[in-house]
């Protein structure tokens, strides 16, 4: 299959005969490729921060799971851009909180070390006191904490588990229904406004 050949486009492979997920390196192309049995486009253009908005637009926030690559890209995108030398300072700004809390949603304790880079090892001071770790536990507490253990991820443990023991407000299941009701109507729609 040809894929693109423009940056900042991900490309998704939608064979559905049995529910998967895969992600592998196209060589020819040096691209990663997210093989997903779901409803994803084929090619989905993330190369600036209005063509990311409009990607997030596409993903229900009641079942985020079929876009967990695409997310991914988004976040990691998103985080570059705020540290950058040109960051952002206009609307877009927000766009990290959703992809982050829909990753948090997806549950997925290999992203934490990604959303704990994030917040403890940024060099965005507004990134760093504006981003939540409760959006680090998305797996739950002890899962993630095992996981990050089980992986070698011990300073991150350590952090994380002290963390735990002083966070007071808000609690994660608290902080995910105020994030979801700040970003979303309670049709989840997504109340950014177009860029």
């Amino acid at each position: 299959m040809d894929l693109p050949e423009r940056p900042g486009i991900v490309s998704y492979l939608p064979s559905c005969s049995q529910p998967r997920a895969s992600l592998f390196f196209h060589g020819s192309t040096g691209r990663i490729v997210l093989d997903y049995c779901a409803r994803v486009p084929m090619s989905v253009d993330l190369s600036s921060p209005a063509s990311r908005r409009e990607a997030l637009r596409i993903v229900d926030v009641g079942d985020p799971r079929p876009h967990h690559g695409m997310l991914r890209e988004i976040f990691d995108r998103e985080r570059a851009w705020r540290e950058s030398p040109d960051d952002g300072e206009s609307d877009e700004y927000e766009q990290i909180y959703v992809a982050a809390f829909l990753l948090f949603l997806i549950g997925d304790p290999a992203d934490s070390c990604r959303l704990y880079s994030a917040k403890f090892r940024t060099g965005d001071m507004d990134l760093g006191f504006g981003f939540d770790a409760q959006a680090i536990f998305g797996a739950g507490r002890h899962e993630t904490l095992r996981w990050l253990w089980e992986n070698g991820y011990t300073d991150e443990y350590a952090h994380l588990s002290e963390w735990l023991m002083h966070a007071e407000d808000p609690k994660i299941e608290d902080w995910a229904r105020h994030v979801r009701d700040y970003f979303y109507s309670p049709q989840g729609v997504l109340l950014l406004d177009e860029l």
